[in-house]
């Protein structure tokens, strides 16, 4: 009884850490430069799937835009460009044309938070990373010769995912999904049994996938694995564009 009771207390511990581990995290060593100058937020920058967050008005308006906030909707103008962003989508919209972004605007309290390379570029502005210092540059002088992002080339993406997920698979099944063309795509699916009524769970087997897209943007991969009737299956997935852009998820099925 004492072995059961402390291996459920580890079980919920793993599962308060994982809970924990999936909010977003504070960007604490991030440094932002804009025009030069230094840029303090009330709100700390926030990382998210690999993206710098920064509250909402703190870019816009330090990039020349004015900015109108309503119900969810993002809508900003400046340096004769406009962008049209909602809470919660993927779906921006750059100067009329519709964009996908990897990771959605989100809110930490009363603070609206967007993703701050996405944003500078769409307002023209020059964003480079410095890695030695933790710092991003932005430079944007409100002209408009910094070409706004082109769809595919700034962002990534992974959607269209069958079989759905959170649904019923066995070992050996076809996934299949949709990323930029020519995307390389790396899966680490690993299987999982479940023991003591599901309170613990023990992994069966790990395996990894490569793969690339094709021209449309769809891929494939045959997984097979030692899966456990009962259990369940966990999938990363990671999307690397030509260009360089990542986008990550992670999707679960039951077996």
């Amino acid at each position: 009884m004492l072995i059961v009771k402390r291996l459920a207390a580890a079980a919920l511990a793993a599962a308060l850490f994982g809970s924990l581990a999936g909010s977003p995290a504070v960007a604490q060593s991030v440094a932002i430069v804009v025009n030069g100058s230094g840029v303090t937020f009330d709100q700390p920058p926030v990382e998210r799937a690999g993206r710098v967050f920064v509250p909402l008005r703190g870019v816009f308006e330090r990039l020349g835009a004015s900015v109108v906030y309503a119900n969810g909707d993002i809508n900003a103008q400046g340096n004769g460009r406009s962008v049209h962003l909602h809470i919660g989508s993927n779906q921006a919209v750059v100067n009329g044309q519709t964009l996908t972004m990897d990771v959605a605007p989100f809110l930490i309290g009363a603070r609206t938070l967007v993703p701050l390379r996405f944003v500078a570029q769409s307002l023209g502005a020059a964003v480079n990373w410095n890695q030695s210092n933790n710092t991003v540059y932005i430079q944007g002088n409100g002209s408009a010769n910094v070409a706004p992002p082109v769809a595919g080339t700034t962002t990534n993406v992974l959607n269209r995912l069958n079989p759905a997920p959170n649904t019923h698979v066995g070992g050996t099944f076809t996934l299949s999904g949709h990323t930029r063309p020519g995307s390389t795509v790396h899966a680490v699916v690993t299987a999982t049994a479940s023991l003591l009524g599901g309170v613990v769970g023990v992994a069966t087997g790990v395996n990894r996938y490569n793969t690339t897209a094709d021209a449309n943007g769809n891929f494939s991969i045959l997984v097979s694995i030692n899966a456990v009737s009962g259990g369940s299956l966990r999938i990363a997935l990671t999307s690397t564009s030509p260009t360089g852009v990542v986008a990550q998820r992670t999707i679960a099925y039951s077996t």
